[in-house]
C-alpha cells in the first residue's frame, strides 16, 4: 500500500499531518498469518507515537465515554477487586468501575496529555509502560482490561505476555477490539491502517490465543450494531454491492438515507453485527 496518497487522505478528512509517523517509507504491505488469520501490518516501525494520539483526542468522538464492552466487562468483574485497565484514555471507564462496582482500579495511559486530563479529575492514571509494569506487579491484578487498544500495538505478544504477568492465576483478561469480519471490511476506513491500526482481529484468532499464553477462553460477544455506526454499516454495504456492480435500489443514496434512518429508529439493528467483539479470558 502506497504512503502518500494515505496522508494526504489524513490531512483531508482530519486536517493532521502524519508524514513523520511514515517515516520516510513510501509503502508498507498487509500480512495474514496462515495459522491463525491474524492480519498484520509491517513493518512494524508504523505503530503511531504518543503524538499522533495527543492530536487524535481533540476530536470528542475518539475517546468515547460510553463503550458498548464496558457494560459487558462490569459484568466479568464481579468478584474482582485489584482491576487495571490499559490504555484507559481520559478514564471514564476507570471512573464508572470505582463509582458503580467500587473496584480498586489502576489505569495505565501512554498518551500524556489524556492522563493529565484524567489526574485532573482525581483519578489513579499513569503514564507507564506496560512491560515496566509486569516487571513490578507480577500477579497483582484479579483483572486486567483493554478496550479498543490492542489493534494499535505494534507488538502483541510482548502485549499480551506482559498482561499475563500482571494476572494472579484465576484472574481476569478483558479485551474489546474491531471486528476484522465485521461491516468494516467492506469499506476504506483511514483508521484501520497504519499508523492508527497495526493488526485485525478475528473470533478464529482470539480463539487461538489459548494455544499460546496461559490463558483459558471463557466467552466472546459480538457488539449489535450501535446507532453511531449506522451511518458507516449502510455506507459499507452499498459499497460492497458497487464493487459486484449490483444495481439494486439501496446504492440510490436516498434509498440509503431512509435505510439508515430506520435503522437508527428501530430495534432492528440490534440483530445486525456491529463493530468490535468482547472477549474474556481466565489466567490459568
Amino acid at each position: 500500500m502506497q504512503v502518500e496518497p494515505l496522508v494526504e487522505e489524513w490531512n483531508r478528512s482530519f486536517h493532521l499531518d502524519v508524514r513523520r509517523e511514515f517515516r520516510d517509507l513510501s509503502a508498507f504491505d498487509l500480512l495474514e498469518c496462515q495459522g491463525c488469520s491474524l492480519q498484520y501490518f509491517v513493518p512494524n516501525s508504523l505503530a503511531g507515537s504518543p503524538d499522533l494520539y495527543a492530536q487524535l483526542e481533540k476530536f470528542a468522538w475518539y475517546y468515547l465515554p460510553h463503550k458498548w464492552e464496558h457494560d459487558v466487562a462490569l459484568e466479568d468483574l464481579q468478584g474482582c477487586r485489584r482491576v487495571l485497565e490499559i490504555g484507559c484514555g481520559f478514564g471514564d471507564f476507570v471512573a464508572r468501575a470505582q463509582r458503580d462496582e467500587q473496584l480498586e482500579m489502576d489505569g495505565i495511559e501512554q498518551n500524556a496529555s489524556a492522563v493529565e486530563q484524567a489526574r485532573r479529575r482525581g483519578l489513579p492514571v499513569c503514564l507507564f509502560d506496560l512491560r515496566e509494569a509486569a516487571a513490578q506487579f507480577p500477579g497483582k491484578y484479579d483483572a486486567v482490561c483493554s478496550f479498543q487498544v490492542l489493534e494499535h500495538v505494534a507488538s502483541p505478544m510482548e502485549f499480551l505476555k506482559a498482561v499475563c504477568a500482571l494476572l494472579r492465576p484465576g484472574g481476569k483478561l478483558l479485551l474489546g477490539l474491531p471486528n476484522a469480519r465485521s461491516f468494516l471490511r467492506y469499506q476504506f476506513n483511514l483508521l484501520d491502517l497504519p499508523p492508527h491500526h497495526m493488526t485485525r482481529w478475528s473470533e478464529r484468532v482470539l480463539g487461538r490465543l489459548p494455544g499460546i499464553f496461559p490463558l483459558r477462553l471463557d466467552r466472546i460477544k459480538r457488539e449489535p450494531l450501535a446507532e453511531y455506526h449506522v451511518d458507516a454499516y449502510v455506507e459499507a454495504h452499498c459499497s460492497l454491492l458497487v464493487r459486484y456492480k449490483a444495481t439494486q435500489p439501496l446504492c440510490d443514496p436516498r434509498a440509503r438515507g431512509v435505510l439508515a434512518r430506520l435503522l437508527k429508529c428501530t430495534g432492528v439493528r440490534r440483530l445486525l453485527l456491529g463493530q468490535s467483539l468482547y472477549v474474556s479470558y481466565v489466567r490459568v
